[in-house]
Protein backbone atom coordinates (compact mmCIF):
# COMPACT_ATOMS: atom_id res chain seq x y z
CA UNK A 1 0.00 0.00 0.00
CA UNK A 2 2.83 2.28 0.83
CA UNK A 3 4.38 1.35 -1.84
CA UNK A 4 1.69 2.34 -4.36
CA UNK A 5 0.89 5.65 -2.77
CA UNK A 6 5.08 6.60 -3.12
CA UNK A 7 4.76 5.30 -6.73
CA UNK A 8 1.55 7.84 -7.05
CA UNK A 9 3.47 10.85 -5.17
CA UNK A 10 6.31 10.28 -7.74
CA UNK A 11 4.12 10.32 -10.83
CA UNK A 12 2.54 13.25 -10.20
CA UNK A 13 6.02 14.92 -9.38
CA UNK A 14 6.99 13.78 -12.93
CA UNK A 15 4.23 14.96 -14.46
CA UNK A 16 4.36 18.25 -12.68
CA UNK A 17 8.47 17.95 -13.78
CA UNK A 18 7.50 17.38 -17.31
CA UNK A 19 4.76 20.33 -17.69
CA UNK A 20 7.04 22.74 -16.41
CA UNK A 21 9.33 21.85 -18.95
CA UNK A 22 7.41 22.03 -21.56
CA UNK A 23 6.94 25.87 -20.53
CA UNK A 24 9.64 26.55 -20.26
CA UNK A 25 10.88 24.99 -23.57
CA UNK A 26 7.75 26.69 -24.92
CA UNK A 27 9.16 30.41 -23.70
CA UNK A 28 12.41 29.70 -24.81
CA UNK A 29 11.01 28.89 -28.66
CA UNK A 30 9.29 32.59 -28.11
CA UNK A 31 12.32 34.20 -26.66
CA UNK A 32 14.74 32.70 -29.84
CA UNK A 33 11.87 33.95 -32.64
CA UNK A 34 11.80 37.33 -30.67
CA UNK A 35 15.43 37.76 -31.14
CA UNK A 36 15.61 36.54 -34.55
CA UNK A 37 12.22 38.98 -35.48
CA UNK A 38 12.84 41.97 -33.26
CA UNK A 39 10.02 44.47 -35.31
CA UNK A 40 7.61 41.21 -34.34
CA UNK A 41 7.48 42.49 -30.37
CA UNK A 42 7.29 46.20 -31.46
CA UNK A 43 3.80 48.15 -30.85
CA UNK A 44 3.18 49.76 -33.90
CA UNK A 45 6.44 48.66 -35.17
CA UNK A 46 7.81 51.87 -33.51
CA UNK A 47 7.93 50.65 -29.64
CA UNK A 48 10.47 47.83 -28.63
CA UNK A 49 10.72 47.09 -25.19
CA UNK A 50 13.39 49.81 -24.42
CA UNK A 51 10.92 52.49 -25.04
CA UNK A 52 10.36 54.72 -22.07
CA UNK A 53 6.98 55.27 -23.10
CA UNK A 54 6.05 51.39 -23.28
CA UNK A 55 7.90 50.36 -20.23
CA UNK A 56 5.80 53.10 -18.48
CA UNK A 57 2.65 51.35 -19.88
CA UNK A 58 3.85 48.14 -19.15
CA UNK A 59 4.31 48.78 -15.23
CA UNK A 60 0.44 50.00 -14.95
CA UNK A 61 -1.04 46.92 -16.65
CA UNK A 62 -0.99 43.70 -16.83
CA UNK A 63 -0.26 41.40 -20.03
CA UNK A 64 -2.87 39.92 -21.93
CA UNK A 65 -1.43 36.23 -22.06
CA UNK A 66 1.04 34.92 -19.40
CA UNK A 67 4.48 37.07 -19.22
CA UNK A 68 6.40 39.42 -21.07
CA UNK A 69 9.68 38.18 -21.85
CA UNK A 70 11.83 40.70 -22.30
CA UNK A 71 9.29 43.01 -21.09
CA UNK A 72 8.87 44.82 -17.68
CA UNK A 73 6.58 43.41 -15.25
CA UNK A 74 3.57 45.34 -14.09
CA UNK A 75 3.82 47.06 -10.92
CA UNK A 76 1.22 45.84 -8.38
CA UNK A 77 0.74 49.17 -6.70
CA UNK A 78 0.81 51.39 -10.00
CA UNK A 79 -1.55 48.71 -11.83
CA UNK A 80 -3.66 49.09 -8.44
CA UNK A 81 -3.95 52.50 -8.72
CA UNK A 82 -4.39 52.54 -12.59
CA UNK A 83 -7.66 50.03 -12.06
CA UNK A 84 -8.86 52.79 -9.42
CA UNK A 85 -8.84 55.46 -12.01
CA UNK A 86 -10.82 53.58 -14.80
CA UNK A 87 -13.33 52.37 -11.74
CA UNK A 88 -13.62 55.99 -10.89
CA UNK A 89 -13.94 57.33 -14.43
CA UNK A 90 -16.51 54.18 -15.29
CA UNK A 91 -18.46 55.36 -11.95
CA UNK A 92 -18.46 58.93 -12.88
CA UNK A 93 -19.76 58.26 -16.40
CA UNK A 94 -22.88 56.27 -14.69
CA UNK A 95 -23.68 58.59 -12.38
CA UNK A 96 -23.71 61.75 -15.48
CA UNK A 97 -26.60 59.77 -16.88
CA UNK A 98 -28.41 59.17 -13.57
CA UNK A 99 -28.10 62.91 -13.08
CA UNK A 100 -28.33 63.99 -16.46
CA UNK A 101 -31.03 61.99 -18.23
CA UNK A 102 -32.39 62.50 -21.83
CA UNK A 103 -35.23 64.19 -20.05
CA UNK A 104 -32.96 66.62 -18.48
CA UNK A 105 -30.93 67.30 -21.11
CA UNK A 106 -34.05 68.09 -23.19
CA UNK A 107 -35.29 70.63 -20.67
CA UNK A 108 -31.95 72.19 -20.18
CA UNK A 109 -31.63 73.03 -23.84
CA UNK A 110 -35.16 74.52 -23.67
CA UNK A 111 -33.91 76.57 -20.39
CA UNK A 112 -29.99 77.51 -21.67
CA UNK A 113 -30.20 77.21 -25.33
CA UNK A 114 -28.83 73.61 -26.97
CA UNK A 115 -25.33 74.04 -26.59
CA UNK A 116 -22.08 71.53 -26.95
CA UNK A 117 -20.68 73.12 -23.78
CA UNK A 118 -23.21 71.55 -21.16
CA UNK A 119 -21.33 70.24 -18.46
CA UNK A 120 -23.00 66.87 -18.60
CA UNK A 121 -21.45 66.93 -22.66
CA UNK A 122 -18.02 67.63 -21.23
CA UNK A 123 -18.52 65.30 -18.50
CA UNK A 124 -19.39 62.37 -21.21
CA UNK A 125 -16.64 63.81 -23.14
CA UNK A 126 -13.77 63.34 -20.44
CA UNK A 127 -15.20 60.37 -19.47
CA UNK A 128 -15.00 58.74 -22.97
CA UNK A 129 -11.56 60.44 -23.34
CA UNK A 130 -10.37 58.56 -20.69
CA UNK A 131 -11.30 55.63 -21.46
CA UNK A 132 -9.85 55.80 -25.13
CA UNK A 133 -6.40 56.74 -22.96
CA UNK A 134 -7.08 53.38 -20.65
CA UNK A 135 -7.28 51.73 -24.34
CA UNK A 136 -3.89 53.55 -25.83
CA UNK A 137 -1.65 52.73 -22.41
CA UNK A 138 -2.80 48.82 -23.08
CA UNK A 139 -2.20 48.85 -26.33
CA UNK A 140 1.04 50.37 -26.55
CA UNK A 141 2.07 48.24 -23.76
CA UNK A 142 1.60 45.19 -25.29
CA UNK A 143 0.47 46.01 -28.95
CA UNK A 144 -2.74 45.83 -31.00
CA UNK A 145 -2.53 42.71 -33.25
CA UNK A 146 0.68 41.07 -34.05
CA UNK A 147 2.61 41.27 -30.82
CA UNK A 148 2.66 38.24 -27.92
CA UNK A 149 0.88 39.64 -25.55
CA UNK A 150 -1.37 41.81 -28.32
CA UNK A 151 -4.96 44.01 -26.64
CA UNK A 152 -6.99 41.75 -29.44
CA UNK A 153 -5.65 38.15 -27.82
CA UNK A 154 -7.52 38.92 -24.82
CA UNK A 155 -11.62 38.58 -25.10
CA UNK A 156 -12.49 40.91 -22.07
CA UNK A 157 -10.22 43.24 -23.87
CA UNK A 158 -12.68 42.65 -27.65
CA UNK A 159 -15.21 43.10 -25.52
CA UNK A 160 -13.77 46.73 -23.70
CA UNK A 161 -13.03 48.06 -27.22
CA UNK A 162 -16.75 47.45 -28.66
CA UNK A 163 -18.23 48.86 -25.81
CA UNK A 164 -15.54 52.41 -26.13
CA UNK A 165 -16.33 52.17 -29.59
CA UNK A 166 -20.16 52.52 -28.88
CA UNK A 167 -18.99 54.98 -25.85
CA UNK A 168 -17.20 57.35 -28.74
CA UNK A 169 -19.67 57.01 -31.25
CA UNK A 170 -22.61 57.83 -28.74
CA UNK A 171 -20.23 61.43 -27.78
CA UNK A 172 -19.00 62.06 -31.27
CA UNK A 173 -22.62 62.16 -32.13
CA UNK A 174 -24.16 63.99 -29.17
CA UNK A 175 -21.72 66.50 -29.76
CA UNK A 176 -22.22 66.75 -33.80
CA UNK A 177 -25.70 66.54 -33.52
CA UNK A 178 -26.90 68.14 -30.35
CA UNK A 179 -30.10 68.36 -28.96
CA UNK A 180 -31.09 65.48 -31.17
CA UNK A 181 -32.21 62.68 -28.96
CA UNK A 182 -31.95 59.38 -31.24
CA UNK A 183 -32.76 56.34 -28.81
CA UNK A 184 -30.06 54.19 -30.57
CA UNK A 185 -27.49 56.49 -29.74
CA UNK A 186 -28.24 57.11 -26.39
CA UNK A 187 -28.44 53.77 -25.66
CA UNK A 188 -25.02 53.32 -26.65
CA UNK A 189 -24.35 54.72 -22.78
CA UNK A 190 -25.99 51.69 -21.26
CA UNK A 191 -22.73 50.05 -22.16
CA UNK A 192 -20.42 51.60 -19.71
CA UNK A 193 -21.71 49.69 -17.19
CA UNK A 194 -20.28 46.12 -18.73
CA UNK A 195 -16.81 47.78 -18.01
CA UNK A 196 -17.38 47.02 -14.43
CA UNK A 197 -18.24 43.49 -15.00
CA UNK A 198 -14.29 42.90 -17.64
CA UNK A 199 -12.37 45.41 -14.79
CA UNK A 200 -13.14 43.55 -11.82
CA UNK A 201 -12.10 39.89 -11.40
CA UNK A 202 -14.96 38.29 -9.82
CA UNK A 203 -17.12 39.78 -11.50
CA UNK A 204 -15.29 38.24 -14.94
CA UNK A 205 -14.73 35.37 -12.77
CA UNK A 206 -18.54 35.19 -12.21
CA UNK A 207 -19.83 36.11 -16.13
CA UNK A 208 -17.12 33.97 -17.86
CA UNK A 209 -18.57 30.81 -15.40
CA UNK A 210 -22.21 31.58 -16.03
CA UNK A 211 -22.42 32.75 -19.44
CA UNK A 212 -18.78 31.90 -21.75
CA UNK A 213 -18.48 28.52 -20.03
CA UNK A 214 -22.18 27.51 -19.15
CA UNK A 215 -23.59 28.39 -22.62
CA UNK A 216 -23.50 25.13 -23.99
CA UNK A 217 -25.81 23.95 -20.61
CA UNK A 218 -28.34 27.26 -21.39
CA UNK A 219 -28.22 25.84 -24.90
CA UNK A 220 -28.95 22.02 -23.67
CA UNK A 221 -31.77 23.27 -21.27
CA UNK A 222 -33.01 25.37 -24.06
CA UNK A 223 -33.08 22.80 -26.61
CA UNK A 224 -34.99 20.01 -23.89
CA UNK A 225 -37.82 22.78 -23.03
CA UNK A 226 -38.58 23.43 -26.69
CA UNK A 227 -38.76 19.45 -26.73
CA UNK A 228 -41.20 19.70 -23.99
CA UNK A 229 -43.01 22.27 -25.02
CA UNK A 230 -44.05 21.08 -28.72
CA UNK A 231 -45.54 17.86 -27.82
CA UNK A 232 -47.75 19.31 -25.16
CA UNK A 233 -48.80 22.65 -27.96
CA UNK A 234 -49.75 19.86 -30.20
CA UNK A 235 -51.75 18.08 -27.57
CA UNK A 236 -53.70 21.16 -26.60
CA UNK A 237 -54.20 22.58 -30.22
CA UNK A 238 -55.99 19.23 -30.63
CA UNK A 239 -58.05 19.13 -27.61
CA UNK A 240 -58.82 22.90 -27.29
CA UNK A 241 -59.01 24.44 -30.91
CA UNK A 242 -62.17 26.30 -31.51
CA UNK A 243 -63.44 25.52 -27.86
CA UNK A 244 -62.40 28.38 -26.19
CA UNK A 245 -64.13 31.33 -27.84
CA UNK A 246 -66.52 33.44 -25.64
CA UNK A 247 -68.78 36.44 -26.13
CA UNK A 248 -68.15 39.57 -23.97
CA UNK A 249 -72.07 38.93 -23.47
CA UNK A 250 -72.39 36.48 -20.67
CA UNK A 251 -76.19 36.79 -20.96
CA UNK A 252 -76.10 34.85 -24.26
CA UNK A 253 -75.76 30.97 -25.31
CA UNK A 254 -73.46 31.12 -28.05
CA UNK A 255 -72.30 32.56 -30.76
CA UNK A 256 -75.51 32.89 -32.78
CA UNK A 257 -76.91 34.87 -30.02
CA UNK A 258 -73.34 37.13 -30.24
CA UNK A 259 -74.61 40.02 -32.54
CA UNK A 260 -75.79 43.10 -32.03
CA UNK A 261 -75.11 45.56 -29.06
CA UNK A 262 -76.17 45.49 -25.65
CA UNK A 263 -76.28 47.55 -22.52
CA UNK A 264 -72.78 46.50 -20.13
CA UNK A 265 -73.73 47.46 -16.74
CA UNK A 266 -71.12 48.77 -14.33
CA UNK A 267 -70.90 47.11 -10.60
CA UNK A 268 -74.45 45.62 -11.42
CA UNK A 269 -75.61 49.30 -11.59
CA UNK A 270 -78.90 50.40 -13.38
CA UNK A 271 -76.92 52.83 -16.01
CA UNK A 272 -74.82 51.41 -18.50
CA UNK A 273 -73.61 51.65 -22.42
CA UNK A 274 -74.06 50.16 -25.86
CA UNK A 275 -71.47 47.67 -26.07
CA UNK A 276 -70.98 45.84 -29.69
CA UNK A 277 -71.21 42.23 -28.80
CA UNK A 278 -68.56 40.38 -30.19
CA UNK A 279 -66.90 36.76 -30.33
CA UNK A 280 -63.26 36.41 -29.37
CA UNK A 281 -60.67 34.94 -27.63
CA UNK A 282 -61.04 34.83 -23.48
CA UNK A 283 -58.40 37.37 -22.05
CA UNK A 284 -58.72 36.74 -17.96
CA UNK A 285 -55.11 38.04 -17.43
CA UNK A 286 -53.46 37.86 -21.01
CA UNK A 287 -55.51 36.95 -24.54
CA UNK A 288 -54.41 33.56 -25.53
CA UNK A 289 -55.76 30.57 -27.72
CA UNK A 290 -55.26 27.32 -28.55
CA UNK A 291 -56.18 27.43 -32.46
CA UNK A 292 -52.88 26.96 -33.87
CA UNK A 293 -49.77 25.38 -32.82
CA UNK A 294 -47.89 28.53 -32.37
CA UNK A 295 -50.44 30.05 -30.01
CA UNK A 296 -50.51 27.04 -28.04
CA UNK A 297 -46.45 27.38 -27.89
CA UNK A 298 -46.80 30.99 -26.59
CA UNK A 299 -49.47 30.19 -24.02
CA UNK A 300 -47.82 26.91 -22.68
CA UNK A 301 -44.18 28.86 -22.39
CA UNK A 302 -46.56 31.74 -20.51
CA UNK A 303 -47.38 29.27 -18.18
CA UNK A 304 -44.51 26.96 -17.37
CA UNK A 305 -43.00 29.70 -15.07
CA UNK A 306 -46.81 28.98 -13.06
CA UNK A 307 -47.80 32.43 -13.77
CA UNK A 308 -51.32 33.00 -14.37
CA UNK A 309 -51.68 29.07 -15.35
CA UNK A 310 -55.01 28.85 -12.93
CA UNK A 311 -56.90 31.88 -15.25
CA UNK A 312 -55.54 29.57 -18.21
CA UNK A 313 -57.10 26.02 -16.13
CA UNK A 314 -59.88 27.63 -15.89
CA UNK A 315 -60.79 29.31 -18.86
CA UNK A 316 -60.50 25.13 -20.20
CA UNK A 317 -62.30 23.85 -17.25
CA UNK A 318 -65.37 26.28 -18.47
CA UNK A 319 -65.58 24.95 -22.36
CA UNK A 320 -69.47 23.79 -22.74
CA UNK A 321 -68.64 22.93 -26.66
CA UNK A 322 -68.10 24.61 -30.19
CA UNK A 323 -69.82 28.12 -30.27
CA UNK A 324 -70.92 27.57 -27.17
CA UNK A 325 -70.63 30.28 -24.38
CA UNK A 326 -68.46 28.82 -21.51
CA UNK A 327 -70.13 27.81 -17.93
CA UNK A 328 -68.07 27.71 -14.75
CA UNK A 329 -66.25 23.76 -14.20
CA UNK A 330 -68.51 22.47 -17.25
CA UNK A 331 -65.29 20.37 -18.23
CA UNK A 332 -63.78 19.88 -14.68
CA UNK A 333 -61.39 16.77 -16.83
CA UNK A 334 -59.85 19.16 -18.91
CA UNK A 335 -57.83 20.58 -15.69
CA UNK A 336 -55.69 17.42 -16.00
CA UNK A 337 -53.62 18.49 -19.01
CA UNK A 338 -52.75 21.41 -16.85
CA UNK A 339 -51.82 19.56 -13.50
CA UNK A 340 -49.99 16.90 -16.01
CA UNK A 341 -48.22 19.88 -17.83
CA UNK A 342 -47.10 22.18 -14.71
CA UNK A 343 -45.98 19.05 -12.80
CA UNK A 344 -43.40 18.10 -15.21
CA UNK A 345 -42.51 21.83 -16.27
CA UNK A 346 -42.26 23.09 -12.94
CA UNK A 347 -40.04 19.96 -11.63
CA UNK A 348 -37.97 19.07 -14.94
CA UNK A 349 -37.71 22.21 -17.30
CA UNK A 350 -37.62 25.17 -14.10
CA UNK A 351 -34.78 22.63 -12.13
CA UNK A 352 -32.81 22.58 -15.21
CA UNK A 353 -32.51 26.14 -15.76
CA UNK A 354 -32.13 26.69 -12.16
CA UNK A 355 -29.22 24.31 -12.35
Amino acid sequence: MTSEILAGINQDAFSAEALDDALQEQRARKADFIRDHPTYDKTFWIFSQQNHLRRFCQKIVRPTGGERIFGTSSDPVAHTVFQLLVFLTIIGGIITEAIAPPLYRRDYYLQHGVLRSAWFNIADAAFGLALFVEFLIKVIADGLLFSPNAYIRSIWNVIDFFILLGVLINIGLSLAYVGHFNRLVHALKALRALRLITLIDQMRSTFENLIISGVVRILDAALLAILYLIPFSVWGTNIFAGLMNECNDTSVHGINGCTGEYVNTIHGNSFGFLVPRAWNYPSPSTTFSFDNFRASMLILFEIVSLEGWIDVMSVAMSITGAGQQPQTNASEANAIFFVIYNLLGGVVILTLFVR
